[in-house]
């Protein structure tokens, strides 16, 4: 039901973009999920290209950049809640007929603005006592300095993009979001190894230049976000905004918005709490734990990829009062990730020792990586209902939903249960705790997204009746 109130600022449709509310519901899925893997793989790729440059410098760089991820993490959970209840606000006015959609976008930019700048400056004030907290060394605070000043002045080009491209898919554009990440990540790769190392002339700039990389490249996402929302797609409004325009619509994005972030809060804190945990079984837990998850993180990403498309998909199709369509997109998504759930799981059951082999040559490591890849992996097929789920859940403007139940799976469920399997079975206790509170968490998931996709149906069928009377 495009329950779509306060509808604040310039009536005019966008340009560009894709229809989502007509035409195959699976070719839509399956288009958009492409090009979201695409831009995911890009942008993990860079991390990992960035680390390892970093790495040549020494135990201590290295170090310092370590420390620099926890805050990284939640500024960036921080960007992505925001991005969430961007699209999910804008898709469903370009669902309705996009006559809202210019002004909210907008908005949604002056938002992320105001965001970013205060985050650059709390951030360059608290550097020390925030990384000292963390546990920084007094002699590796020099180099975090080094890395997180840049950073935070450059903050701006991270966030806005971002924004940016949230608006593009709310648009049902996903092509131009996938290129734009692909060729910052391409870019800050090339400039990793010239500005660290002094290459072809330039200075040896080392962690300085590691950050200065990072922005140059988020720069160009910046500026290529910004000129395909005005010159393509022709989706934002240049007249001042009102006080009250701005106060409504960031109200929309907020209200989604704010429990997004909480939910992508709760993943750095329950991974911190389940690291800790393994790290009490020693430094090869840990090894291991480590090679498997990172192993899980590529194997995931089209999983990952169709949860976010079902965004702009069904905001799109619920502010058309498409929920026919709805349940059409639900239906296949979980359909093709439990397909490719059992794939995964069967190619990492079976070949988890040669994938540990891979990383290490510790027996002890391999071996316990191995019998994650082989338990783990068995809850692959309906995982994918959680993210597909939480995303469908904030395009329907319910977001509490989605946080519970990003909740209950870290908090409730995964955690407790972790402790308890590590009590009884040590650390393949843990690694089969995991593999349950998948599948319970997943089972709440589903049972919840059905009944509420047929409370929307059985609204939008007493409407004419509403209407009439």
């Amino acid at each position: 039901m495009s329950n779509l109130e306060d509808k604040p600022g310039e009536t005019g449709q966008a340009k560009g973009g894709k229809d989502l509310t007509t035409g195959s519901v699976r070719r839509h899925i399956t288009k958009l999920s492409a090009f979201m893997a695409i831009g995911a793989v890009a942008s993990m790729t860079f991390q990992v290209v960035d680390t390892y440059f970093v790495a040549q410098l020494g135990t201590q760089e290295l170090a310092a950049m370590a420390f620099t991820f926890p805050v990284v993490m939640i500024l960036h959970a921080i960007a992505v809640g925001l991005g969430t209840g961007v699209t999910a606000v804008v898709s469903r006015f370009v669902g309705a007929g996009g006559t809202e959609s210019k002004a909210i976008s907008t908005d949604s930019l002056y938002l992320a603005v105001l965001v970013t700048a205060i985050f650059s400056v709390i951030g360059l004030m608290a550097i020390e006592p925030v990384f000292a907290l963390l546990g920084a060394e007094p002699d590796i605070m020099p180099l975090i300095r080094d890395y997180m000043e840049i950073w935070y002045l450059g903050i701006i080009f991270m966030i806005v993009p971002l924004i940016g491209n949230s608006i593009i898919r709310a648009h049902g554009d996903a092509k131009f979001p996938s290129m734009i990440m692909t060729i910052a990540a391409v870019l800050n790769i090339i400039l990793d190894p010239i500005l660290i190392f002094g290459l072809f002339g330039a200075p040896r700039l080392e962690l300085q230049g590691a950050a200065l990389a990072t922005v140059i490249a988020r720069f160009v996402t910046f500026a290529a976000s910004l000129s395909v929302l005005h010159f393509r797609m022709r989706a934002l409004t240049y007249d001042m905004p009102t006080i009250d325009r701005l106060t409504k619509n960031w109200r929309l994005i907020l209200n989604i918005g704010l429990p997004s972030t909480a939910t992508q809060m709760i993943v750095p804190v329950s991974t911190g709490i389940l690291t800790a945990l393994v790290a009490s079984f020693g430094s090869v837990a840990v090894a291991a734990y480590g090679v498997a998850t990172r192993v899980e993180m590529f194997a995931l990403i089209f999983m990952m990829a169709t949860s976010i498309a079902m965004g702009p998909f069904v905001g799109q199709n619920a502010g058309a009062d498409r929920i026919d369509r709805v349940k059409t997109a639900l239906r296949f998504a979980f359909q093709a990730n439990f397909a490719y759930g059992v794939m995964i799981a069967v190619v990492l059951g079976y070949f988890g020792e040669s994938i540990g082999m891979i990383f290490s040559d510790d027996a002890d490591v391999v071996r316990l990586a191995a019998f994650y890849l082989l338990v783990v992996p068995m809850t692959y097929p309906i995982l994918a209902i959680i993210g597909i789920s939480s995303q469908a859940f904030n395009s329907l403007a319910r977001p509490m939903p989605a946080m519970i139940i990003g909740a209950c799976k870290a908090f409730v469920v995964q955690v407790p249960l972790a402790y308890l399997g590590a009590y009884l079975g040590g650390m393949q206790g843990i690694f089969v705790s995991m593999a349950i509170s998948t599948a319970l968490v997943s089972g709440l998931a589903y049972v919840w997204l059905r009944r509420t996709v047929e409370k929307e149906e059985r609204l939008i069928a007493q409407m004419p009746v509403a209407q009439t009377s």
